[in-house]
């Protein structure tokens, strides 16, 4: 399971919405002072990184107030699937996309400058076609409870 410690600002029936609180290793750093992150973090402090909804425990276990500090996780296993998705099908789909596009036009009697033309067409569509799918995809899970962070604790 992958944590993260989160401010609770809002709370939504079964639900809670939270704000994940920013935590810097940048003390540590030996490349601090030319870190374009590290000088964001020192000049916004303790700035949220955004709202997440997180689901609570269906037991009823815990409870949770607003402004309360909780501890959210997610399984390893969906953050991983999450990661491939965002980073393979865009680039997936680009190169089949290409390839498809080079295989189609070798047959025709091209020059090398409108074959490649034509390649790169196809690889810009199937690139922008990538990251439509992943978008509709992300829009189509995004209420999966499976696949939702969970409050696993206020701390």
């Amino acid at each position: 399971m992958l944590t993260e410690t989160a401010r609770v600002v809002a709370l939504d029936g079964g639900c809670v919405w939270v704000e994940t609180l920013r935590q810097s290793s940048c003390g540590g750093c030996a490349a601090r002072a030319g870190c374009g992150h590290g000088m964001i973090n020192s000049a916004r402090p303790g700035v949220s990184q955004g709202l997440i909804k997180a689901l609570l425990p269906a037991d009823k276990a815990l409870t949770v107030g607003l402004h309360d500090t909780v501890e959210i996780a997610i399984p390893q296993r969906t953050f991983l699937r999450a990661a491939g998705m965002l980073y393979a099908m865009p680039l997936l789909i680009t190169v089949i996309a290409a390839v498809g596009a080079d295989q189609w036009f070798a047959s025709h009697s091209l020059s090398q400058a409108a074959l490649d033309l034509r390649v790169s067409l196809a690889a810009i569509a199937g690139l922008a076609g990538g990251l439509l799918l992943l978008r509709f995809a992300s829009r189509r899970m995004s209420n999966d409870p499976d696949i939702q962070p969970r409050v696993t604790g206020v701390t």
